[in-house]
């Protein structure tokens, strides 16, 4: 529903090309991600964060990297 990591992507590559100032909204499915990109390359996120799921590994998977 959002992504964090390409949303920071779209903005920052936005911001260098100059087609948006360096504070952003981006708006996804799953809600809005307030971007700001630094002068100096940082980008820094700020939205709500819900968890949508959870796994666990096998005892097989974990001797496997182990």
């Amino acid at each position: 529903m959002a992504s964090g990591s390409s949303s920071c992507a779209a903005a920052s590559a936005a911001y260098k090309l100059g087609l948006v100032d360096n504070q952003v909204k981006v708006h996804m499915p799953g809600g809005v991600i307030d971007i700001d990109t630094n002068t100096d390359g940082h980008v820094h996120m700020t939205g709500k964060v819900s968890s949508i799921a959870s796994g666990a590994f096998s005892d097989e998977i974990w001797q496997r990297l182990g």
